[in-house]
């Protein structure tokens, strides 16, 4: 595939008070930030629900199914304008809808307007637009990452304005508040995700144009220092952190093709421990880890499978198998797998687009894998895939 389609917070509870019979607590935060209000029950209580980006060429919007917590079967929802465009074009990038730490909001990219919507998440599921969308403060949004109240985004540029890691604070409200100034990249280098290491002290930027891993210091002002640039990689695309080391960083591998293990240090040095191809398959992209971290799925896009990747304890991956999903939809991008691990939710963006639900199995033959069925997705070539339970 080529590259233009493929804190450290301590908290204390300092009061609780009582507002009209709502309680509220406060926190008060060592860092910069402002806290975000606990509100679980607002996350969809009773409800598992499902939700994509249509991002079509024009107005964007996020389209919701209900999730059936028994079978894995999903059931159109709604449909929730962001305020924002999309490029009814294929969008190469992991995580560029997001849901935050609270489960209050959920956050989106809006490619073509170059800005980011803040989505409340209302009791029932449905959603709200927090205000009107914001910039990104770059071009081309592409990858959202969030810890606590800090929020990041790659922008990936274009031919004349490069691509950036920019930063936000999110409010208690759920409006955004710019951070510091962002860290550009190069013209090219194609930033493909963004993510926090589980301590939440440490931005990883994984750029499938450069070639390169890159490792920041997230500052309590929010500011990023650079600690270590690691080039010269074959296509790392999206990454995700082991569950159960949060040293041990693992990369979906476009050009492999297949999944790269690195360590990253507390100090920001990154090292590659294995590196295993699953081809004939191709362009193997995005990626999700089972809660344990043994597990490890990565979606081919350019074959039309998923595979399914074994992690020793030491950090090396295997190849255990892949499955075939092509008769669910066509080119598989973003994967997500609901919270006890029972299903898996595969997102193809070709011919309209679908969700397609699996079940996971006991065995690790045909990716752990069987299929239930999809639905279809409408209005644009989707992207991004939550599960919100």
């Amino acid at each position: 595939m080529s590259s233009s389609i493929i804190q450290r917070f301590y908290l204390r509870v300092i009061g609780v008070v009582t507002v009209l019979g709502l309680q509220l607590f406060f926190i008060s935060s060592a860092s910069f930030a402002s806290p975000i209000p606990n509100r679980d029950e607002s996350a969809a209580s009773g409800k598992s629900l499902v939700y994509t980006m249509t991002n079509p060429n024009g107005d964007n919007a996020i389209v919701a199914f209900e999730r059936n917590t028994q079978t894995g079967e999903l059931t159109f929802f709604g449909t929730y304008p962001t305020g924002g465009r999309g490029t009814g074009s294929i969008l190469d990038s992991q995580s560029p809808l997001i849901v935050d730490p609270s489960g209050a909001f959920l956050i989106a990219i809006n490619p073509a307007s170059n800005d980011i919507s803040v989505m409340a998440i209302q009791p029932d599921g449905s959603l709200s637009l927090v205000g009107q969308p914001v910039p990104s403060r770059g071009i081309a949004p592409g990858s959202l990452a969030i810890n606590r109240d800090r929020l990041y985004v790659a922008n990936k540029g274009d031919a004349t304005t490069p691509p950036n890691y920019a930063g936000f604070r999110l409010n208690v409200d759920g409006s955004l508040t710019n951070v510091k100034r962002p860290f550009e990249l190069a013209i090219g280098d194609n930033p493909t995700q963004i993510l926090f290491n589980p301590a939440g002290n440490m931005l990883i930027g994984l750029r499938l144009g450069g070639r390169g891993v890159d490792c920041f210091r997230v500052k309590p002002t929010g500011r990023l220092r650079l600690l270590r640039q690691l080039n010269e990689q074959t296509g790392p695309f999206a990454g995700v952190f082991n569950p159960a080391n949060d040293s041990q960083l693992i990369v979906g591998d476009a050009r492999l093709p297949g999944a790269v293990s690195y360590t990253v240090s507390t100090g920001g040095d990154i090292r590659r421990i294995s590196a295993i191809s699953n081809a004939p398959e191709r362009a193997a992209c995005w990626i999700v880890a089972n809660n344990t971290g043994t597990f490890y799925w990565i979606s081919n896009t350019g074959s039309g499978t998923l595979s399914l990747f074994s992690l020793a304890a030491n950090g090396e991956l295997n190849l255990l198998s892949s499955h075939n999903t092509l008769a669910f939809g066509r080119l598989p991008f973003e994967i997500a797998l609901d919270k006890d691990n029972r299903f898996l939710y595969e997102l193809n963006v070709g011919n309209g687009g679908t969700i397609h639900a699996l079940r996971l199995t006991a065995s690790t033959a045909n990716a752990g894998l069987e299929d239930i069925g999809a639905v279809a997705v409408n209005g644009g070539t989707p992207a991004g895939l939550v599960i919100v339970e």
